[in-house]
Formats: C-alpha cells, structure tokens, sequence
C-alpha cells in the first residue's frame, strides 16, 4: 500500500509496515486499487470477522442495514446476511459489481459515494473502515447527516485509532460525537497494532481459541481499530 511492503506476518488488512496507506478518495481511485481482486486481503482475515460477528450480530439480525463502504461484499455475505434486509454501497463499480455477483437474496447495492446516498428509513447504519478516507470536514458532515437522517437510531463506525493522517484518533473521534450529540453507548477493539515485535506476539496470541475475550482488556496503545456504537441525537 502506497508502495510500501506489507510484513509476512502483518494481518492482510493491516497498514505496511512504513504506515504510509494509499491516498483514495475518488472512484476512479478506489477502481484503480481493486484492479485487483480482494486487495486488502479480507478474505483471509477470519479473526476480524470473527470480533465483528461477536459485536454486530445482535444489533442487526432482522433489521434494516445501510452499509457503507461495502467493497466487494465480504461483510455483506460474512456479517449482514443475518439482517432482514442490506443495502450495501460502495463509490467504486469495480468493487460493486463483485459484491452483486455474489447474489445475497437479502442485499441490494448502490454505486455512489457515500455522502450522496439517503441515510433514511433504515434501522442500523454501518460505516466499518471506510470513514477515514474521508477529509475531517467530510467526516464532520457525514456526523451531521446521520444526526439529520438517521436520528435516533444506531450507528456502527469502525477505524484506526492512531491519529490516522491526524484526524481520527480515539481523542479526536469523541469530541467529534460529544459536539455533535452522539451518544457512545459502547467502544470496542477490533485489532492491535502489528509493532514492535510484542505486540506482534500479543496478536497472534489472540488468535488463540477464546483469545478475542482479552481484546478489550489490551492498553489503548497497543489497539490499531477500534468499533464505536453511537446513537444519533
């Protein structure tokens, strides 16, 4: 990613190891990354899965979902087909036309950016790792539509927590939903940062059968993302 070489030994979804991620905003940069297939490498990162599964089944199983940032379907088939009903957008058609081909009986899709679809009439909102891309104005308008659209209602939101190109830290990220009027009903640990060498043993660790359950318990140093339930004022 951004010309870097990932570690062997780093999750497939994870950063390279110079944390100098790709710099993509528009369509046409988001096509020209899934030119090839699974690029991020979602498909092998069964512990991810895994704690999002433990941590979204409940609030959507039978429920109206918006997800946003679908990609090429990989939660839309592994997470949201527990939902009664997903509508899954992406602002790339590379990676929209992947996820229509995977024929999920309860998902439809949207080709356009995320801002300029309607955040109405759904009961949950998910927004995993796709927010950051946006610039710190867009996220703050992105807040405030779902505040506008969405109100009331639930708000999955997922990301690094590590001052990511230096607007979405953990810090950062409460002072947005406090001024904004979210509610934090509850924040989770999705990952732990893949450096030094002990975190790194610390996350394999985890992978151990029941390790997810010490995932929260890690310092806030050591975690990479974090999953935040918001309720929208």
């Amino acid at each position: 990613m951004g010309g870097c070489r990932r570690s062997p030994d780093e999750p497939p979804y994870a950063p390279a190891s110079c944390y100098d991620p790709p710099v993509m905003r528009t369509a046409d940069d988001f096509n020209r990354y899934y030119a090839t297939p699974d690029p991020w490498g979602y498909a092998r990162a069964t512990f991810r899965d895994k704690v999002l599964r433990r941590r979204l089944t409940r609030s959507i199983r039978k429920k109206s979902v918006l997800e946003l940032g679908c990609g090429e379907g990989h939660l839309t088939q592994v997470i949201f087909h527990r939902a009664r009903s997903v509508t899954a957008v992406d602002i790339s058609d590379v990676a929209i036309a992947r996820a229509r081909a995977l024929n999920l009986r309860n998902a439809r899709y949207e080709n356009t950016d995320l801002l300029d679809t309607s955040f109405g009439g759904y009961d949950v909102i998910t927004a995993i790792e796709c927010i950051y891309y946006l610039s710190h104005e867009e996220q703050g308008a992105f807040l405030a539509k779902v505040a506008r659209e969405h109100s009331g209602k639930l708000l999955w939101l997922s990301g690094p927590i590590i001052d990511y190109q230096r607007y979405f830290g953990h810090r950062r990220l409460m002072l947005e939903f406090k001024t904004l009027g979210f509610t934090v009903i509850k924040f989770y640990n999705l990952s732990v940062y893949w450096h030094p060498l002990s975190a790194r043993i610390v996350g394999k660790l985890l992978k151990l059968p029941l390790g997810y359950r010490l995932l929260d318990r890690l310092p806030e140093r050591m975690i990479y993302q974090r999953l935040y339930a918001l309720r929208a004022p």
